[in-house]
């Protein structure tokens, strides 16, 4: 009898730790808005279509300098119509990781904004849609495919305002989206903090050492305040007209510089994720 209840006792300690497995990771919770309203007004005009363009990168790859410089001449060459994010995951530590005695850049929400993984970086997004059999955009192309998404329409627009309250060390965040004509499918609302001027030390194929110890690193993604996913928004949207309002206080992180930071905000579609408009503001003191 005690032989057989020893045993019992040793496959139950074996069940325990076999059954323990590693739970994946749970999306954080979006923050919680000081106002989320949503009425009916006028039907406006639609917006010009503004370009969403992700830049997946990493301060250890050495090809990933020329890709930001393509994207920077893509957003210098359609002012006011196209929005960059540098994305920094976690899936390629030997590229993404930090130097020795630097900061990091890596998020997790970076993984999950980016919701699978390239064959290998810098690689794109541009609007999240599928181009040539994928979604991963190789940077030669990115801008073709910006020039292609240019010439779509919007169901949406959008407006944030984005203020930094000195006294108080956090900011103020106001943002609308408003249907201009008819959408009937549901979506999705992203918005993220980004930073310009972070110095660091990034490899660079171009240049005699490998690298550049003094890189201004740009439109870094430094928190997403939805979720990374992005955040349910309505399927309100078709009827023209119909517009949500969103207020939000963001306080401040310790390695953040309040100067360079921005308010980056798209919506998509809840389906396909297509990025259907986007809009930023850089945070007036």
């Amino acid at each position: 009898m005690m032989k057989r209840f020893g045993y019992v006792v040793i496959l139950t300690v074996i069940w325990m730790f076999t059954s323990c497995e590693e739970e994946p990771p749970i999306l954080r919770k979006a923050e919680k808005p000081l106002l989320d309203t949503a009425y009916l007004m006028g039907a406006p005009s639609a917006e010009s279509k503004r370009v969403w363009l992700a830049d997946i990168t990493g301060v250890k790859c050495t090809n990933c300098p020329e890709a930001a410089e393509i994207a920077h001449q893509i957003y210098k060459e359609n002012p006011g119509r196209v929005e960059l994010i540098a994305l920094y995951p976690t899936f390629f530590p030997s590229l993404t990781g930090p130097w020795e005695g630097y900061d990091t850049l890596v998020l997790q929400e970076a993984n999950e904004m980016i919701a699978g993984e390239p064959v290998g970086i810098p690689r794109g997004l541009v609007d999240n849609i599928v181009y040539n059999g994928n979604r991963f955009i190789d940077r030669f192309s990115w801008p073709s495919v910006v020039t292609e998404r240019l010439k779509e329409s919007t169901p949406i627009n959008l407006d944030v305002q984005a203020k930094w309250e000195s006294s108080e060390n956090k900011g103020r965040l106001e943002l609308t989206a408003t249907a201009n004509k008819t959408y009937n499918k549901p979506v999705l609302f992203h918005m993220a903090i980004l930073e310009d001027g972070i110095i660091g030390k990034q490899s660079d194929s171009r240049v005699p050492s490998g690298y550049i110890k003094d890189y201004e690193f740009n439109h870094v993604l430094r928190k997403s305040i939805t979720s990374p996913i992005g955040d349910t928004l309505s399927s309100g949207f078709g009827v023209p007209g119909y517009t949500i309002e969103k207020h939000y206080y963001i306080a401040k992180e310790s390695k953040w510089d309040e100067n360079n930071l921005s308010c980056l905000i798209w919506v998509s579609d809840a389906e396909t994720k297509e990025v259907l408009q986007t809009a930023s503001a850089k945070f007036k003191p």
